[in-house]
C-alpha cells in the first residue's frame, strides 16, 4: 500500500497536530471572509444576471474572463515568495533583508499590474470582434482592461499571512465583495447598464487594493520594518533562486485561466455568448460551494513550509492525509447538495433561463470535487522548493485539458466543456501525487 495513504490517523504525531490544528484556525478565518464574499458575490451575481438578460450577461461574462485571464497569467504569486524567503529574515531578526524581499515582489506587483492593464486593453481591442462584442462592448473591456493596473495584492497578502494575521487578511480581502455589491447596487438603481456593471467591478478592484495595503503597512510598521526604504540590488545574492522561485511560481498560476476563463471564452466564441453566460454561472456557484477548501489550501502553504524545514516526513504525510480526507468529504457534500438542489439554485441566482446549465452545474461540481481530494499536494511541492513539479504536473494536465477541451465541445457543445475539466482534474491530481510521491526522501 502506497506509504503516503498507509499513514495512521491519530494523535500520534504532535507536531502533525499542532500544524493541522493551525491549519484550520486560520483556514477559519480565511473562510469568515472568503465564506460571506462568496454568499454576496451570488447576490450581485443575481442582480447582474437577471437585470442584463442571457444575452447581456454573457457579454459582460466574456469581458471578465478576458481580463481576468490576462491579468493572472500577468500576475506573480508574490505572496508565495514573501512566506518562503520573508518567513527566514524575520525568524533572524533581519528586517533589511525582510524589507528588500518586500520591495522586490512590490516591483513585481506594480510591473505585473502595469503589463496586464495594457496587454488587457489593446487584447480587448484586437479581440471584441471575434468574441461578438460590438463597437461599443469592445471599447467597454478595453476601458475595463485598466482596472487591472491596481488587480495585484500579492506582497501585502503576503504579509498578513508572513505574519499570521489571517484574521485581518479575511477582513481585507472581505472588501472585495462588499464594494462589489454596493457598486452593483448602485447600477442597479441608475440604470442597470453593462458599463455601470464594468465600472462597480473596477472599482472593487481598487478599493481592496487599498485597503489589504493600509492593513499590511500597519503591520509592518508594527514590525518596524517601514524604518527604511528597501535596497533591492543584490536580492538575489542573499535570497539564492529568489527570481526563478518566483518565475516558477508565476507559471505555475498562469495555468488557471486555462481551467477558469479559457472555457467560458471557448463557449462564447464557439457557442455564444448566452452558453457563455450560463457556463459563468454554474461555475460561480460551484465556486461558491468549495470556498471552504480554498481558504484551507491558503493555509495550508505556510504550515507545510515549516513542516518541510524540519524534514519530518511522518508529519508531512499526517497533514496531507487529514486534509485530503476532510477536503474530500466537502466535495461529497457539495455534489450531494448539487444533487438535490442544484436546479433550484441556478433558479434563485439565475432566474429560470438559467435551469438549462443543471447538468453542467451538476458535472463541475464532481470536478472540483475530484481536484480538491488532492489539493494539498500542490501545496506540499511548493514548500518543498520544487514548484517546477508542481508547475510540470499542472503544465500536462492542462495540455490535456485543451484537447479535451477543443474535442468534447466541439462534440457536446457547453456539456462537453464540463466533461473535459473533470477528466483533466482526475489527470492532474495524480500527476501531482506522482510527483509528491518522487520528493518523500527529502523529508526522510
Amino acid at each position: 500500500m502506497n506509504r503516503l495513504w498507509a499513514m495512521p490517523i491519530g494523535g500520534q504525531n504532535a507536531q502533525a497536530d499542532s500544524a493541522f490544528r493551525r491549519v484550520l484556525e486560520n483556514a477559519v478565518w480565511l473562510f469568515g471572509g472568503k465564506g460571506a464574499g462568496a454568499l454576496l458575490s451570488l447576490v450581485y451575481l443575481a442582480i447582474v444576471a437577471q437585470t442584463l438578460g442571457v444575452a447581456t450577461f454573457g457579454v459582460f461574462t466574456l469581458i471578465l474572463a478576458f481580463g481576468q485571464a490576462i491579468g493572472t497569467v500577468v500576475g506573480f504569486q508574490s505572496w508565495q515568495t514573501v512566506i518562503r524567503y520573508g518567513a527566514r529574515h524575520l525568524a533572524d531578526g533581519n528586517v533589511g533583508a525582510l524589507r528588500s524581499v518586500l520591495g522586490f515582489t512590490t516591483a513585481l506587483d506594480l510591473c505585473a499590474g502595469a503589463f496586464a492593464a495594457i496587454l488587457a486593453s489593446l487584447g480587448a481591442l484586437a479581440a471584441g470582434s471575434t468574441l461578438g462584442w460590438s463597437d461599443q462592448e469592445t471599447q467597454m473591456a478595453a476601458w475595463f482592461g485598466l482596472s487591472l493596473l491596481f488587480g495585484q495584492r500579492g506582497t501585502p497578502t503576503g504579509i498578513l499571512r508572513l505574519f499570521a494575521r489571517f484574521d485581518l487578511a479575511a477582513w481585507s480581502e472581505f472588501t472585495l465583495p462588499v464594494t462589489r455589491l454596493l457598486g452593483t447596487c448602485a447600477a442597479w438603481a441608475a440604470d442597470g447598464s453593462l458599463a455601470g456593471y464594468l465600472i462597480a467591478w473596477g472599482v472593487a478592484e481598487l478599493a481592496t487594493t487599498v485597503v489589504m495595503w493600509a492593513t499590511a503597512a500597519s503591520q509592518l510598521r508594527a514590525q518596524g520594518v517601514l524604518a527604511g526604504l528597501p535596497q533591492i540590488r543584490g536580492i538575489a545574492d542573499e535570497n539564492p533562486g529568489i527570481l526563478r522561485f518566483a518565475v516558477l511560481t508565476n507559471l505555475t498560476s498562469s495555468i488557471g485561466p486555462i481551467w477558469q476563463q479559457v472555457p467560458i471564452l471557448a463557449v462564447g466564441w464557439i457557442i455564444g455568448p448566452a452558453s457563455a453566460g450560463g457556463y459563468r454561472i454554474a461555475m460561480q456557484l460551484g465556486t461558491a460551494l468549495t470556498k471552504p477548501v480554498t481558504s484551507l489550501a491558503r493555509a495550508l502553504y505556510p504550515e507545510m513550509a515549516k513542516l518541510t524545514a524540519t524534514r519530518d516526513a511522518a508529519a508531512v504525510r499526517l497533514v496531507l492525509i487529514r486534509a485530503a480526507l476532510l477536503t474530500t468529504a466537502i466535495g461529497l457534500l457539495a455534489i450531494l447538495l448539487v444533487a438535490v438542489a442544484g436546479e433550484l439554485l441556478l433558479s434563485l441566482i439565475g432566474g429560470p433561463d438559467y435551469v438549462f446549465v443543471y447538468p453542467i452545474f451538476l458535472v463541475l461540481t464532481i470536478a472540483s470535487a475530484v481536484n480538491l481530494s488532492g489539493f494539498g499536494l500542490e501545496p506540499a511541492l511548493v514548500a518543498l522548493g520544487r514548484p517546477d513539479k508542481a508547475l510540470v504536473a499542472r503544465g500536462l494536465a492542462s495540455i490535456g485539458y485543451l484537447v479535451f477541451l477543443g474535442v468534447l465541445l466541439t462534440m457536446m457543445g457547453p456539456i462537453g466543456a464540463a466533461w473535459a475539466t473533470l477528466a483533466a482534474n482526475a489527470c492532474s491530481v495524480l500527476l501531482l501525487h506522482i510527483s509528491f510521491r518522487k520528493l518523500e526522501t527529502r523529508l526522510a
